[in-house]
């Protein structure tokens, strides 16, 4: 990220915690052993997501086949029509059933809808950390957008572009329920994020790039979220990676889900990595301060 993670949990607040290594290390530690570990289970996806995921992938599914799909799950269903319906979809013209709004939509962007309600309803709702989850959840539906932005600009991969910035960040989520269920199964409040926050910094990208292997998804979706802070590493996906990097970059721009950070294209080398001209650069910001100034 253009800032670490420890200032984007802290808000506001100019004064850092004081960093106990023993905690630390425990915490870590805790981490490691239940995500890093082939007896791992991620929170399960809805058969929904895995079919739309499947179905997105092939070059013959039917209009029928995802009306069928979407139609079983009524959370999914209700937000594909309310996306089809937003003025950014309908330009006026009512969606008058599920069809219609698949139609105006396309099996990619239901299959990202499908991921968004997972996103809300299955990684971004931890016990003890409320407000944090609402932060990180508005700031991974800006992420995916974003992300899906840049890769329309550079055509490359635009059809993934989507979930690897909606999922990139999610290992601080996953860390937060792996250590808030050790807590509370102690009877313990949980941790606030200002102890936690180092913990985070160094295992987050890992455990979403674990998480997103688990459920199946395609490589450049798990190796892109797991080097999005070290793109040089993606052997197969650092332009990916890299467009990540520049996700953090203008989120931070905007100050979605974190303390604002301005930036300058013309200082920012990693604008330049991925061939972006001056302009597009421009429009990369104008359109995070657009979704900044939009949320909710």
């Amino acid at each position: 990220m253009s800032q670490s993670i420890v200032e984007a949990l802290l808000g506001d607040s100019k004064a850092k915690p004081e960093v106990d290594p023993d905690f630390v290390a425990d915490m870590g530690a805790l981490v490691k052993n239940v995500l890093f570990t082939d007896d791992y289970k991620p929170p399960l996806l809805p058969e929904t997501a895995i079919s739309l995921s499947e179905m997105a992938r092939k070059r013959d599914t039917s209009l029928r086949d995802v009306e069928m799909c979407v139609s079983r799950d009524p959370i999914v269903a209700a937000r594909v029509v309310a996306v089809a319906s937003s003025a950014f979809y309908s330009r006026g013209q009512p969606v008058r059933s599920l069809r219609a709004a698949i139609t105006r939509l396309g099996l990619q962007e239901v299959r990202d809808v499908a991921f968004q309600v997972v996103a809300q309803t299955r990684i971004f709702r931890i016990p003890g950390y409320d407000s944090q989850m609402r932060k990180l959840f508005e700031k991974a539906q800006a992420s995916g957008l974003i992300a899906r932005e840049i890769c329309r600009i550079m055509a490359y991969e635009s059809e993934v572009a989507y979930l690897c910035g909606l999922f990139h960040d999610m290992g601080e989520a996953i860390i937060l329920g792996v250590i808030g269920e050790s807590w509370r199964n102690r009877g313990l409040t949980v941790p606030s994020l200002e102890l936690l926050a180092p913990v985070i910094e160094q295992y987050h990208a890992q455990s979403g790039g674990v998480v997103c292997r688990k459920w199946g998804l395609q490589d450049i979706i798990a190796e892109s979220v797991r080097f999005h802070h070290q793109p040089k590493l993606a052997a197969h996906c650092e332009k990916m990676a890299t467009a990540l990097t520049v996700t953090d970059l203008l989120l931070g721009h905007a100050g979605i889900g974190c303390e604002r950070a301005l930036v300058d294209p013309i200082n920012q080398p990693l604008f330049f990595e991925l061939n972006l001209s001056p302009g597009q650069a421009l429009h990369l910001i104008d359109y995070a301060n657009y979704l900044g100034e939009n949320r909710g």
